[in-house]
């Protein structure tokens, strides 16, 4: 359920064919705004990747995402909390999205009252069965970086302590610059990407949710095929989605430990050239 206002038209001091229109957009939960950002027209939305050029296209894509997240991040914080046996946290009852012009004015706003489904019994079985397979693949992992390169960080973090060089370092050795270049590189490519845990979360969630799609329409009747139909292809496509940013996410991930290790690499040969200046 959600209540809709389209403004298409273009913004006073702007010319029609201009495709790159400042626009921004906010999502918000119970009234306190959770997500929000500004971007143009024709530009990949950070949510959604969409580059359509028109407002409510966008308002749509971001709206049915917002609904999705605040539906499914509740129910992972419930099988979470009742993992760790604490307080089950209170759901998202009304989620609004915001798309203004550039002049704050809005252009589209929509807002759902979202139904949460109860967390059976099934469903943490599951979890529970999930908790335990990431937690084997992670010690595995371990083990073979062991066996591997005891220096190469985990994917997903970065293992190194925060280094500054000291006084016996020449600051002038273009090598630091090679260090904080290789740095600065791997926390850009890891900020511009979900955390690969985040994905593998959704993803297990968004498997759940097409196992239960498919279940419904096997057992329905031809009345509600249709509806059955467009429900499974929806979940279909978000295994698709969180799959493929699980694949993204890691290699991402991987390419910034690479350039860790590299700049680890570079580092440790600047502090083995300073050993006998200070031997001496």
């Amino acid at each position: 359920m959600h209540d809709v206002t389209d403004t298409t038209e273009a913004r006073p001091g702007t010319s029609a064919d201009e495709l790159a229109e400042i626009y921004s957009w906010e999502v918000v939960h119970d009234g306190a705004t959770v997500e929000s950002g500004e971007t143009r027209l024709g530009e990949a939305h950070p949510l959604t990747g969409s580059t359509a050029g028109q407002h409510y296209e966008i308002a749509c894509g971001v709206f049915e995402q917002a609904c999705d997240s605040a539906v499914e991040e509740h129910r992972y914080e419930v099988m979470m909390a009742r993992v760790e046996e604490r307080a089950e946290p209170h759901p998202v009852t009304v989620v609004s999205v915001h798309l203004r012009y550039g002049d704050g004015s809005i252009a589209v706003s929509m807002t759902a009252h979202p139904r949460h489904r109860p967390v059976t019994d099934t469903d943490m079985a599951e979890y529970r069965d999930y908790l335990e397979w990431a937690e084997e693949d992670h010690r595995r992992f371990l083990e073979q970086k062991a066996l591997n390169d005891e220096t190469f960080d985990l994917p997903w973090e970065s293992t190194e302590d925060v280094w500054a060089p000291d006084q016996t370092i020449d600051q002038s050795d273009p090598r630091l610059a090679r260090i904080a270049e290789l740095e600065a590189e791997a926390a850009d490519i890891r900020a511009e990407v979900f955390d690969p845990d985040h994905c593998r979360e959704l993803q297990f969630r968004a498997e759940q949710k097409l196992r239960e799609a498919r279940t419904a329409a096997a057992a329905g009747d031809e009345t509600a095929l249709a509806t059955a139909e467009r429900e499974l292809a929806h979940r279909v496509e978000r295994v698709t989605r969180w799959t493929t940013l699980l694949a993204e996410t890691t290699a991402a991930y991987l390419q910034a430990a690479a350039l860790d290790a590299e700049a680890a690499h570079v580092r440790r040969a600047l502090q083995a050239d300073t050993q006998p200046a200070e031997a001496g």
